[in-house]
């Protein structure tokens, strides 16, 4: 894909992207701080250290991280859009993270993706604590 035609399919992909970062947020005092902003997104996909992953009505966004150890992890970071259709892109994510020699794919998220996801169980609990009152 040429980089008009990826920046277009990222522009169009964008809602589904900001939804998901805005889902974990931290908002205190009617601020919103996300962890990242568009342009972010966007020079990690470009810079190689991120994956765009763009289906008709969805977007996965995926990392490869190498531990210490050369444990390699494919990370689903960012996924928003049909539910349905993220479900179906992952198996080809998940190839992908195969591919590139991962043991293991991961990625953050509410409890009820377990139920849509095949194969995958809890891993850990994902905490945060408010430090601003």
């Amino acid at each position: 894909m040429d980089s008009d035609a990826a920046i277009k399919e990222f522009e169009r992909c964008w809602p589904w992207i900001e939804s998901a970062l805005d889902r974990f947020a931290y908002k205190h005092d009617g601020k919103v701080w996300l962890t990242h902003n568009k342009e972010h997104v966007w020079e990690r996909i470009t810079s190689g250290k991120s994956i765009f992953w763009p289906g008709k009505a969805c977007a996965i966004i995926s990392e490869i991280a190498i531990s210490p150890t050369g444990l390699k992890t494919h990370v689903t970071w960012l996924a928003g859009g049909d539910l349905e259709e993220i479900a179906e892109l992952m198996e080809k994510v998940e190839e992908f993270g195969r591919l590139k020699g991962c043991q293991r794919q991961v990625g953050n998220g509410r409890r009820g993706w377990l139920r849509v996801f095949k194969g995958y169980e809890e891993h850990g609990v994902r905490k945060a604590k408010d430090l601003c009152t």
